[in-house]
């Protein structure tokens, strides 16, 4: 359960640069504990979403690249990893979440500190939505993933990982959250990856 919760927040780092919503986490948790092998195939389905595609349609190959690495270990890209990766792409070699899953697979030093410090402060984000209102707000509230993405960035060291593993500055990031959608933000559903109604896991994602 524990390996599934950090491989699913991993992809939304990976690919939002940010903690996953709690309907989120547990469809895909629920998805790879009865397929531990599936991480490629949610990776793929996480390429597709809508917000995915909303952050990145506009971009070129390179400029989607730059914004992995930067999702990923909070950092500009060196020349030669986007150049690697955006020729491989534009060629059709390689779709853009076999990009993501080897380039997380392959960091080293300070990229993996800062990828696994901003998936660990992920983790318990998630965990501490534990009021339904919580829940509710990052999951519809207008500037709720934002406000999660500014608050993921900061992670770059252990320093601000520690810092941004603090449980009183995850709580005030969520009653930020909370206190900008509304107090009883429910009116609208949640139009997130992995909300249940929106994919059928068939294990024929391509």
């Amino acid at each position: 359960m524990a390996n599934t919760t950090i491989a699913v927040q991993q992809l939304y780092v990976a690919y939002f640069s940010r903690p996953a919503d709690v309907a989120g986490l547990a469809y895909w948790t629920g998805v790879l504990n009865t397929n531990p092998a599936g991480v490629q195939q949610a990776s793929a389905a996480f390429a597709a979403s809508a917000e995915y595609k909303a952050a990145y349609s506009q971009s070129t190959n390179a400029g989607v690249v730059a914004a992995v690495y930067q999702n990923l270990f909070g950092r500009t890209a060196e020349t030669a990893g986007v150049n690697y990766w955006t020729d491989l792409l534009d060629r059709h070699l390689i779709t853009i979440d076999n990009v993501v899953t080897q380039i997380a697979a392959g960091a080293q030093g300070n990229d993996k500190i800062a990828y696994e410090g901003k998936t660990g402060v992920s983790v318990t984000f998630t965990q501490h939505l534990d009021q339904s209102f919580e829940a509710t707000a990052y999951a519809t509230g207008a500037d709720a993933n934002q406000l999660a993405i500014n608050f993921i960035a900061t992670i770059k060291d252990p320093l601000t990982a520690a810092n941004a593993a603090d449980p009183s500055t995850i709580d005030g990031v969520i009653s930020h959250i909370v206190a900008d959608a509304g107090t009883h933000a429910s009116a609208q559903p949640a139009q997130l990856v992995g909300n249940a109604p929106a994919y059928t896991f068939d294990g024929n994602m391509a």
